[in-house]
């Protein structure tokens, strides 16, 4: 009888579209967060491969380059030279090496930054004391798979 009254049908499907509605709703930002961790992950995966190649570089040349071009290795972005400074700037983050041999991976929007000081083999991971999305991130990704035992 459910179905032989007039709009119920149309009910039925009302319901459901809110009911996909919700869920979709409140999935994305759960699917965000983890896209944004995965993207951090390689992002730091990749410094760990570019800390290798310096190292490797100086042991061949005596000094670091902050050109990753030089580098004997596939680069996935390019390397941009301006205003004296020599950055890989890929979609979400910029790469570039800072004083004191620190290896420094920035986010694009984000407040939140990697540092791999390539002398000592460690790494961390900052963010502003505002940043929510820098400290979720952070307090996520696993730091120890991309430091050498």
């Amino acid at each position: 009888m459910l179905f032989g009254q007039r709009g119920s049908i149309h009910t039925i499907v009302l319901v459901l579209v809110v009911i996909v509605g919700f869920g979709i709703a409140l999935g994305w930002p759960q699917y965000k967060k983890h896209q944004m961790i995965g993207i951090a992950q390689q992002a730091l995966d990749l410094g760990k491969a570019l800390a290798f190649a310096e190292a490797t570089y100086k042991n061949q040349y005596g000094a670091y380059t902050p050109d990753f071009a030089k580098l004997d290795l596939n680069l996935p972005c390019p390397v941009q030279r301006a205003d004296g400074k020599i950055e890989m700037v890929c979609s979400h983050y910029v790469y570039r090496l800072e004083e004191n041999h620190v290896l420094r991976i920035q986010h694009k929007g984000l407040p939140k930054w990697f540092d791999l000081n390539i002398a000592e083999g460690s790494v961390d991971c900052s963010h502003e004391d505002s940043s929510v999305a820098g400290s979720h991130i952070c307090s996520r990704v696993d730091l120890s798979a991309a430091v050498e035992k």
